[in-house]
């Protein structure tokens, strides 16, 4: 069963971005999303694994039209609590209610690292994005200290993180992927994205943009 699916780490999910921690994280990962995404059309999107609807609100800020999927029902409810203007729906990932190549964008935050069947996840993922739209991920850092002390966390202990390298692999059959990077922790899990000190660790959090071969 998904971890995702325990009604207390989905309502852990929520709180943490209500620390000063969770605060700081998010805005990092929000301007990279930010930065990265300047030149792609507005229009809709599907988002996989949108959980309690975090992202799902970030991007409708960004102008995108959402459908928004989970296999959650617990994430769901909370998300629909926030009266988000998306259509949310349950669906596996790995069996999409979707029609090929009928969405222009697609968008998966956090979500490829704790999916059974990556490798099926991920050709639904192509099938259904339009030839010439863009994927949209953003995904963990095996490297990083979140990645090294993973097997601590009931959240992360069964996920199965990134290295920069496999992630750009996995992404290699809808183009070449355009990579940033964010959320640089120190052994003690102090922030260093605004400090020289960054260059010394792994960032934690990855975002891959990549366009689809037509």
């Amino acid at each position: 069963m998904s971890v995702f699916k325990k009604e207390d780490i989905a309502n852990a999910y929520d709180a943490y971005y209500q620390t000063e921690l969770g605060r700081q994280v998010d805005e990092i990962e929000r301007r990279l999303l930010q930065r990265m995404m300047t030149d792609i059309p507005r229009g809709a999107m599907l988002e996989l694994g949108c959980g309690t609807g975090h992202w799902t609100g970030f991007f409708i800020d960004e102008g995108f039209r959402l459908t928004a999927l989970d296999n959650s029902e617990v994430m769901l409810r909370l998300a629909e609590y926030k009266h988000i203007p998306a259509n949310f729906h349950w669906a596996d990932a790995a069996y999409l209610p979707v029609e090929d190549e009928s969405f222009p964008v697609v968008s998966s935050i956090t979500m490829l690292e704790f999916v059974e069947n990556q490798e099926k996840v991920l050709e639904e993922m192509f099938r259904v994005l339009q030839p010439g739209g863009w994927l949209i991920s953003g995904c963990l850092n095996a490297n990083s200290m979140v990645g090294k002390t993973k097997e601590q966390s009931e959240t992360f202990r069964n996920a199965k993180f990134f290295t920069p390298e496999s992630l750009k692999q996995k992404l290699q059959r809808f183009g070449t992927p355009q990579m940033g990077y964010g959320v640089y922790f120190s052994s003690d899990f102090e922030l260093l994205d605004d400090t020289t000190k960054k260059e010394t660790v792994a960032p934690a959090f990855m975002a891959a943009f990549v366009q689809k071969n037509r």
